[in-house]
């Protein structure tokens, strides 16, 4: 999944991608990669890849991740689970950049083409924390039941993501 994208390319057509919202990828040695599908997405939301300010908070559930991210000051937040089980083996080891880059990429579902393409980087101390917790996650055993079961527990426990970001969040920044 780390290959080469750039503005306006189509996707690699034998990679199965999720039909809406996002995927979330970690490579030792690589930018972690946020990818947005949306279906025919509004120049709004195109733009905000680019816009500041760019805003993450990750959530520590033990037996899954959650990247919470809100691009620009127009749209909301918005979320995306993570497991390192779920990272293709031939990526490589997961782990998170050692300058913490991130590469945000925007994706027409419909067409499967690179719409906005960003990079950034999260301040150390917030890498620091989703490398630590990344870490521990990959060295216990997966378990999909124990995956499904956080990620429901979550959603109960805090209904709207500004709920989880008030009460929850291991920690937040703002990109540079």
């Amino acid at each position: 999944m780390h290959g080469t994208v750039e503005v306006g390319t189509r996707l690699e057509p034998q990679v199965s991608w999720p039909e809406e919202g996002a995927a979330l990828t970690m490579t030792a040695g690589a930018p972690v990669r946020l990818m947005i599908f949306l279906r025919r997405p509004h120049h709004l939301e195109v733009d905000a890849v680019t816009a500041a300010p760019t805003r993450f908070a990750w959530v520590d559930g033990e037996q899954a991740g959650l990247l919470l991210y809100r691009l620009g000051p127009v749209l909301s937040w918005a979320q995306v689970p993570y497991h390192p089980h779920f990272a293709s083996p031939e990526d490589g080891p997961v782990g998170v950049d050692a300058h913490g880059a991130v590469q945000i990429v925007l994706v027409d579902r419909d067409g499967e083409t690179v719409r906005a393409l960003h990079r950034v980087h999260w301040p150390a101390e917030f890498a620091d924390t989703v490398r630590a917790s990344v870490a521990r996650m990959a060295d216990i055993p997966f378990s999909q039941t124990a995956y499904d079961h956080v990620l429901a527990a979550l959603h109960r426990r805090y209904p709207t993501l500004e709920d989880m970001l008030t009460d929850r969040v291991d920690a937040t920044c703002t990109a540079t």
